[in-house]
């Protein structure tokens, strides 16, 4: 009888050891940030869509945000804005959790 306790307080501390590791792991997700001008935005009746960005170096990332993406200032881009893009790869996408609307650079005072 004290054996199969032995083998079952084993087991049972095994298994809360490995359920803790996997709830780090699912937890972990490596959190991403994006810039560039806004080149194309779909945004659905429900505020599902994408979001086009294209970087400085030419290269363009799509973005896919939702009712939990929050915007700063509150409210959408506009096509040419600058942004930044706080993201995560989740079920095979990028998806947008917070995206900046970067301010404009005043022109350069002339003399």
């Amino acid at each position: 009888m004290r054996t199969y306790m032995k083998h079952g307080i084993i087991f049972y501390a095994i298994f809360v050891f490995l359920f803790v590791i996997g709830l780090e792991i699912t937890l972990a997700q490596q959190s991403l940030t994006y810039e560039g001008s806004v080149a194309g935005i779909s945004i659905g009746k429900f505020s599902r869509g994408i979001i086009t960005v294209k970087g400085d170096k030419g290269d363009v990332m799509n973005f896919a945000v939702g009712h939990r993406t929050v915007y700063v200032p509150s409210r959408h881009p506009g096509i040419g804005e600058r942004v930044k893009v706080s993201y995560y790869f989740q079920r095979g996408q990028n998806a947008a959790y917070q995206i900046e609307i970067l301010p404009t650079s005043p022109p350069p005072k002339k003399k």
